[in-house]
């Protein structure tokens, strides 16, 4: 690349880049397959067998080779578009331009067999999500072309401009920054600490979730009831639908029926 970079220079390198690390995790995910230190992935060979098997196709072959198609299919996606920013890199405009095209052509490929599969899947929330990066990939190369061979003037600010801008900044880091370590002090407890129980009916308690809540919360909890109440015996656990929640609760209320010990 030029010494000087025009806008349209950035603003291509920046959608070469984005695609590159956007298929390079997605391969890595698939190799991962779940979790493990410093990376929180997903189980796609469950989830794989498990859209399968609802769809009555029950077989770990099947679910594997699709997934075997989907990674290889990420995988050409990968390679074409880190090819493009690598010509890119290198000043070669067409070059670049035609791995990028083939980046492109796999990328789209891939969103409509993923759509179609959360189509037959019943999973409206990956479709959403498949239909947007669908359109994204269009925006981005439409706009990767227009911006090709247009050339402009630095972008530059003013000194004072420069200043402002930092002092604001600097401002609005001080007062997250704070805000952050306040909770962190005072309220991040709420996310480890056993929660308190409240009695709403006959040998029956409720107790209402913070954000985030997790295992540790849910176990504590119990402990907690089960010391503060010796002379009761929990018979069953239940929680409530999302829909009856009221907002009173950001993660999970869940319900004790307890009997008195004989």
């Amino acid at each position: 690349m030029n010494s000087k970079f025009s806008t349209g220079q950035i603003v291509r390198f920046s959608i070469l880049v984005y695609w590159s690390i956007f298929w390079f995790f997605n391969v890595i995910d698939k190799l991962i397959g779940g979790s493990m230190f410093l990376w929180v992935g997903r189980d796609r060979f469950a989830q794989f067998q498990k859209f399968f098997a609802s769809a009555g196709l029950d077989s770990r072959t099947i679910a594997d080779a699709a997934l075997i198609v989907a990674a290889g299919l990420e995988v050409f996606a990968f390679v074409f578009f880190a090819g493009a920013l690598l010509n890119f890199l290198k000043n070669r405009v067409e070059t670049s331009r035609s791995w990028f095209f083939l980046g492109i052509v796999f990328t789209l490929v891939t969103f409509t067999i993923f759509s179609i599969g959360d189509h037959i899947f019943g999973d409206r929330f990956e479709l959403l999500e498949h239909t947007l990066f669908w359109f994204i990939t269009i925006i981005s190369w439409v706009v990767y072309n227009r911006l090709e061979g247009v050339e402009e003037e630095d972008l530059g600010l003013e000194r004072k401009q420069k200043l402002i801008a930092g002092i604001v900044s600097l401002f609005l880091i001080i007062i997250t920054s704070v805000s952050v370590f306040d909770y962190n002090e005072n309220f991040f407890h709420r996310r480890i600490s056993a929660l308190e129980t409240e009695m709403v009916g006959e040998n029956l308690y409720k107790i209402s979730f913070p954000f985030l809540g997790g295992s540790t919360v849910f176990e504590k909890s119990l402990f907690k009831f089960k010391e503060e109440n010796p002379n009761l015996r929990i018979i069953q656990l239940y929680t409530v639908p999302n829909s009856l929640r009221l907002k009173k609760a950001d993660s999970l209320i869940f319900y004790i029926v307890t009997e008195e010990k004989s």
